[in-house]
């Protein structure tokens, strides 16, 4: 197999496996897989490596849809593939999880799923191709839209997941980790307990969307969806001002403005709902928080490319 020399003098700025991550399902060395891997692993790489453990090895990485609910899918439509875009990134030890934006760059959010906390996995192709997780807590997850080529080549790592000596965490399923610290988050605890830094809130979320049109959605970083709902809001007052001053006049006009009402608190609540979720991802109040340590790297990962020349074939 045609595959990388691995030496002192071309090591990474991150432990990558080349041998695993820039081959395809019947392990072949290919080009244009290792550029693709190169990437999108450049867009992670300064999260990446205050991230990994000193013996961890990053074995793929790959674009995929999160988790969601059904209530989430069938209130959003298809917008919400968008929204919950996400990339995987599979070491030795675990599969780092980092929510992203449309165009798969990341956020400042991200969780791990230890290999120790799977309960039961796998990978299913009859309704488009995802990873399905049961957890050792008992928790359920699906994991959306993974590509083909990564598809297969997921196939050949199911025996990760299962191997013996994997350590559990004590959350036993999948959590996300402080951005500033890597300390492991508490469900529904918006500040981290080392570090202490502060995540938007479920409470104020809920403040936000209940006083403004679209304020839950702005909060959490959506402003296209915030758009949309504050057009949709708006026109519900509107309409429901117009038929109760049309009521006052007309007592027959009182079933309407009840039906006006219901729709507009049926819209707050998605909007809430919605918000919830997006919370869920540990969003920083800070923006800018850890920029300093993530950019710590000596030099941008893309200067490694270079050294990374076809060896000898096998």
């Amino acid at each position: 197999m045609r595959t990388e020399q691995l030496t002192k003098t071309d090591i990474w700025i991150l432990p990558v496996n080349k041998e695993i991550c820039f081959s395809n399902h019947k392990n072949e060395f290919k080009e244009k897989i290792k550029q693709d891997q190169i990437k999108l692993l450049t867009k992670f790489a300064p999260f990446l490596k205050p991230l990994l453990e000193p013996d961890e090895k990053i074995l793929m990485a790959t674009q995929a849809t999160s988790p969601m609910s059904f209530v989430e899918q069938w209130t959003t439509g298809w917008v919400i593939y968008y929204l919950k875009r996400c990339v995987l990134i599979l070491t030795n030890k675990r599969i780092l999880h980092f929510p992203t934006r449309c165009d798969f760059t990341p956020k400042h959010s991200h969780s791990q799923i230890r290999y120790g906390d799977i309960e039961r996995f796998k990978l299913s192709g009859f309704l488009g191709r995802v990873l399905k997780i049961e957890y050792k807590s008992g928790k359920k997850e699906t994991f959306y839209h993974i590509k083909p080529k990564a598809f297969k080549k997921l196939k050949t790592l199911e025996h990760l997941f299962m191997m013996n000596g994997h350590q559990p965490s004590s959350v036993r399923e999948r959590h996300f980790l402080c951005p500033k610290c890597i300390t492991p988050l508490l469900k529904d605890k918006f500040s981290c307990p080392s570090c202490h830094l502060e995540f938007k809130n479920i409470k104020e979320a809920k403040r936000l969307s209940i006083l403004f049109p679209g304020g839950g959605y702005f909060y959490t970083g959506h402003p296209l969806l915030g758009i949309m709902d504050a057009i949709t809001e708006g026109f519900l007052i509107i309409f429901l001002i117009a038929t109760v001053v049309g009521a006052l006049e007309r007592t027959e006009l009182w079933g309407s403005v009840f039906i006006v009402a219901i729709l507009l608190f049926i819209e707050k609540l998605i909007t809430i709902y919605h918000a919830q979720h997006y919370i869920s991802e540990y969003i920083p109040v800070n923006k800018n928080i850890g920029m300093v340590s993530f950019n710590a790297a000596p030099e941008p990962f893309s200067s490694y490319k270079q050294s990374l020349k076809p060896g000898r074939t096998h």
